[in-house]
């Protein structure tokens, strides 16, 4: 059983481009229009640049940087 919590579906989530602001909250993560994962937020860089999704079951901690095209949704 997860104890992911899902991001709110009465909304719709829009691109964030500030990612520090996002830790500890539960994202969507895309690449090229592409679902990549859906998680919490461990840890960002002050920069925006860089951010780490938390791991979960047997997923490992997942490194995301916006140099790479990923676009976080929440």
């Amino acid at each position: 059983m997860s104890l992911l919590k899902a991001p709110s579906r009465t909304r719709a989530l829009r691109p964030y481009a500030i990612w520090s602001q996002l830790v500890g909250d539960c994202v969507e993560v895309w690449l090229s229009g592409e679902h990549v994962c859906t998680g919490i937020v461990e840890e960002a860089t002050a920069d925006d640049s860089i951010l780490w999704v938390a791991a979960e079951g047997t997923r490992t901690r997942q490194l995301f940087d916006k140099d790479s095209g990923y676009e976080v949704r929440a």
